[in-house]
């Protein structure tokens, strides 16, 4: 079952009582952008902004509204106008959340020109309901180089559209540099390999994410999907990413997703924070030596925290990239190999100079926290 986190950024943080809310960026209305915020369900069903967690590139507002009693939707406003949308979730099990994390899913992301919307749902666990479930969304749908004029090298963006297809070459994609599109091909059921021509990174860069898009309920009454990222690697001039995806149980099934791979933050571009390939969750400490970036220079450190915080939760720790006060963190966390879900535990930082994603790995079914379960965690400061 979930621990309930007892460090800093619990409930009052989670309901936006305090945080390090600031302006987001200027930018002129309508342009194409970068956008992240924790949306909260109330133990009512009705939607929250978490406060010190919003960001909108475009200097736009936000809205978010309950569908139905497990569909919800975020607008950022004045976010339009780009060439593709990519969006992403990433599950904050907050102190006083369910005890087993809901099932979220994106049903729909939308530029309509003028604001980008992202459609979502979430299913609970039985018995649980969605209170106090909160969540991460991330948005980007803008043509890099990101705002300090540094290209990010090899950001791909790219969102499925049909689960059962032998292969196909997504319409909403887009990469940061080289040319060609990337295809995807499915191996066998909720198997499947993404193969980015000319677009190889070395063997020992990079970090992916992945997020399940929503299916009908005619083949799956829960809608429940989640999808991890199985590996990637070089391969002669390509880059391969293979991805599998699950239904809630841990069954592998078919399922759209979105997927980032990016050699820095997960927007690719060079905001404070870092990004981490977590291999050895359960070690008593070590420096990672690859699969990751800190915009500081610094090392990351990885060590479980099995001990205080339960199995399964460990956390990676940014040296160097210190907390900025008025930024607005944006974070993603994706499950790496094998059926494990993940999700943010915490977000902390210290004086002498470090940023800190606590991240707990557990069964799909249940709860039990996963002692090996490998993840992905990426931190930008926008």
């Amino acid at each position: 079952m979930k621990i309930r986190s007892r460090i800093l950024l619990a409930a009052a943080t989670l309901f936006g009582t305090v945080g390090v809310a600031a302006a987001p960026q200027a930018h002129a209305s309508g342009t194409p952008g970068d956008a992240s915020a924790v949306v909260f369900i109330t133990a009512g069903g009705a939607p929250g902004l978490t406060n010190g967690y919003k960001y909108n590139s475009s200097g736009g507002g936000f809205a978010v509204a309950q569908i139905d009693s497990t569909h919800y939707s975020i607008t950022f406003q004045s976010l339009g106008g780009g060439t593709y949308v990519n969006a992403q979730l990433t599950l904050w099990n907050g102190s006083s959340g369910p005890a087993v994390d809901p099932v979220c899913t994106i049903d729909s992301a939308t530029d309509n020109g003028t604001d980008v919307t992202v459609k979502f749902q979430c299913t609970p666990f039985p018995p649980a309901s969605l209170a106090n479930t909160a969540l991460f969304i991330d948005v980007t749908n803008r043509t890099h180089p990101d705002r300090i004029g540094a290209v990010g090298p090899g950001f791909v963006a790219v969102t499925t559209s049909n689960p059962t297809a032998a292969s196909e070459t997504p319409a909403n994609q887009y990469r940061s540099s080289g040319l060609g599109s990337a295809t995807v091909t499915r191996a066998a059921v909720g198997q499947y390999t993404v193969t980015i021509p000319g677009g190889a990174y070395p063997w020992n860069q990079g970090v992916a994410f992945a997020t399940a898009l929503t299916v009908s309920p005619s083949v799956d009454t829960a809608y429940t999907r989640y999808c991890n990222p199985q590996n990637w690697y070089p391969s002669g001039a390509n880059m391969i990413v293979n991805v599998r995806c699950y239904m809630g149980a841990g069954s592998l099934a078919d399922a759209r997703f979105s997927l980032r791979l990016a050699t820095r933050n997960h927007h690719g571009g060079a905001q404070a924070g870092g990004s981490q390939w977590v291999s050895t969750p359960n070690s008593a400490g070590y420096d990672a030596a690859g699969y990751g970036w800190n915009s500081a220079g610094g090392t990351n450190h990885i060590n479980t925290l099995a001990a205080s915080e339960g199995v399964g939760v460990s956390h990676v720790q940014f040296n160097g990239a210190t907390y900025l006060a008025g930024r607005v963190p944006s974070i993603l966390v994706s499950a790496y190999g094998g059926n494990q879900r993940c999700s943010l535990e915490y977000h902390g930082w210290g004086s002498a100079g470090y940023t800190t994603e606590t991240v707990r790995c557990y069964a799909p079914f249940g709860g039990a926290g996963s002692a090996t379960g490998m993840y992905t965690v990426s931190l930008a400061q926008f």
